[in-house]
């Protein structure tokens, strides 16, 4: 049961972590549009593997840190403030599926080799991971003893994965979606700022 707990929470918040436009999401519905449903698929691929590994360092970083004792404390105020601060850049971006469409169809590449490319261009998964992982740990939400742990990577892995499967199943009508400022950034980054806080009420 435990096992299952680790990995839908990994799961899901990797899902719905990997919704605002971004070039890995947006790169995937411009293959998809340009009716290369095979290269979209193995850039899906490349991508979610890449994250498995930035994930897992990063993962593996924070158990470090979490068993440092003597640094619990401030570990915890650095939490709760990159929480507001995602929160707050989340209330203030602008980003859209238009900011990061590429143009041209890049017929010479593969989509595995450009999914690999933008997966390893794309190092912000690492400090979301870090405080999201430290989140969970402090509230007790998750536990990545053991085995755990790598169900835990393999939940953020496949909720990346299912994400950008979706977004290749629903082509032209994901940018309608990414573009609607109140789903995609305005609801995540009210939920930031109250995990933020919580974690701040939780100190005193």
């Amino acid at each position: 049961m435990q096992i299952l707990q680790v990995f839908l929470v990994a799961f899901f918040i990797s899902y719905l972590g990997s919704i605002p436009p971004g070039t890995i999401n947006i790169t995937t519905m411009q293959m998809t549009i340009q009716r290369r449903g095979r290269a979209a698929l193995f850039f899906a691929i490349a991508a979610s593997s890449v994250e498995l590994v930035y994930a897992g360092a990063t993962v593996r970083f924070q158990v470090f840190l979490n068993e440092q004792e003597s640094l619990n404390f401030y570990f915890k105020v650095v939490t709760g403030l990159v929480m507001l601060v995602l929160g707050f850049s989340n209330l203030w971006s602008s980003s859209t599926s238009r900011t990061f469409l590429i143009e041209g169809d890049d017929k010479g590449r593969s989509g595995f080799k450009r999914g690999l490319a933008l997966g390893l261009l794309n190092p912000l998964t690492m400090p979301f991971w870090l405080t999201v992982t430290a989140y969970l740990q402090l509230h007790q939400w998750i536990s990545l003893e053991g085995n755990l742990f790598w169900f835990y990577l393999l939940g953020i892995s496949l909720g990346t994965f299912s994400l950008l499967l979706t977004v290749r199943a629903m082509g032209a009508t994901f940018m309608r979606i990414s573009d609607n400022k109140f789903v995609v950034h305005t609801v995540p980054g009210l939920v930031f700022i109250a995990l933020g806080l919580y974690t701040f009420i939780g100190l005193f």
